[in-house]
């Protein structure tokens, strides 16, 4: 399977900046890279004879189309690292080289095991012919451009083994939505033919029941797929204002009739860190959850907010509702896409939520209340005290 991703080149050079590589390490390895081209044929026997000695690895070296392809492979690899910069000219070739290790399917831990052995490599070669002198700075802008390449190379490992369940989930989510629609249509127009009391009225609500529930999961999956793939981008959040947007969208859902809300927020901590959307979407899913499941004798949720003892850099919230706690057994599966405990929910309310909070560095756990009801609690980092 060929791969067609495009290079995040923003997220890439991100990376570089944070090695630092463009720096006063890149003039140092610049002076010095004709011992190292020198040595590019070399490098690709060593690495031929060591994986060649690993059976796993061994079996694609046997089965190459064209003889030597592989030492060519790895010549020209190891050139273009001192021949080029960490350009846009270089960027899309290492970019490409991750993604094609994808498609052949080979073991990631064989590639990082691949880039130990550059790194021994040009260490040996620095040493040998280096004067003293320049040979730390020569070995620290060795270490920063094999550690971007091995950025890039787990970057392309994510989006392409990502890439294949997301459009999975992706596609059952748009391509389910049309015969939905259809579906609905037609049953709400025989519905309207019988009358109340009638046996088919009661089975068409049930079907129309079911129909809407496939309509919010293909919703829901679509959410999940956007939020997986999109990075996060930190900001401070009112943590009153994400929870009333949130309840600002459920007070349009046939949820909220009859509901009874408290909230009871610490002062001291009004804000939260995370991505704005992440959050909202987060507490929507949470706050939805908890209505779904309340006693409807007793519709009430309390949403609160307190910083442990002694204080860390995270704050809890706890939204309360009132409805049966889930058994002990069921409690490990709540988080699982498609598992769900009430008769018409989709399965995924709590795997967003907890995808939300994880990639924000926040999680969430239940705690069930005998004879009370259900707690979620977040934990949320908030913005760094100022001294």
């Amino acid at each position: 399977m060929k791969y067609d991703i495009p290079i995040p080149y923003e997220r890439l050079i991100y990376f570089q900046e944070l090695l630092g590589l463009e720096e006063r390490e890149a003039p140092t390895l610049e002076r010095y890279q004709g011992f190292f081209l020198e040595k590019s044929q070399e490098f690709a026997e060593h690495c031929y004879h060591y994986f060649h000695k690993i059976p796993e690895t061994r079996i694609i070296l046997e089965h190459e189309e064209r003889s030597g392809n592989m030492k060519r492979i790895w010549q020209h690899w190891f050139e273009s690292l001192f021949k080029h910069k960490l350009d846009r000219q270089l960027l899309p070739y290492l970019w490409r080289s991750g993604l094609r290790h994808v498609e052949l399917n080979i073991d990631q831990r064989f590639v990082n095991l691949g880039y130990s052995i550059v790194r021994r490599f040009c260490q040996r070669i620095a040493r040998e012919v280096i004067p003293t002198a320049d040979l730390e700075p020569v070995l620290v802008a060795i270490d920063k451009m094999l550690d971007n390449c091995l950025l890039i190379e787990t970057q392309a490992f994510i989006s392409a083994t990502s890439q294949c369940d997301i459009k999975v989930v992706r596609g059952i989510s748009h391509q389910v939505r049309n015969p939905i629609t259809i579906i609905g249509g037609n049953i709400s127009r025989l519905q309207k033919k019988v009358k109340p009391g009638d046996s088919l009225y009661h089975t068409y609500e049930i079907i129309m029941q079911e129909n809407k529930r496939l309509e919010r999961m293909a919703i829901d999956a679509g959410v999940y797929s956007e939020m997986f793939q999109k990075d996060p981008r930190f900001s401070n959040n009112s943590l009153k204002g994400l929870i009333s947007r949130a309840l600002d969208r459920l007070r349009k859902t046939d949820w909220f009739k009859n509901l009874r809300i408290h909230t009871d927020l610490d002062p001291k901590f009004p804000e939260i860190q995370g991505d704005p959307k992440d959050l909202e979407t987060m507490f929507y899913y949470l706050l939805q959850n908890s209505i779904e499941a309340l006693n409807p004798d007793n519709p009430h949720i309390r949403i609160s907010s307190k910083m442990k003892d002694p204080p860390s850099p995270f704050i809890e919230i706890e939204i309360f509702n009132t409805g049966t706690p889930p058994k002990p057994e069921e409690l490990s599966n709540l988080f699982v896409p498609f598992y769900s405990s009430k008769p018409y929910g989709t399965g995924f309310g709590l795997p967003i939520a907890q995808l939300a909070a994880r990639k924000d560095l926040g999680e969430i756990y239940l705690e069930a209340l005998a004879d009370q009801g259900t707690k979620c609690i977040v934990k949320l980092p908030i913005p760094a005290r100022k001294t």
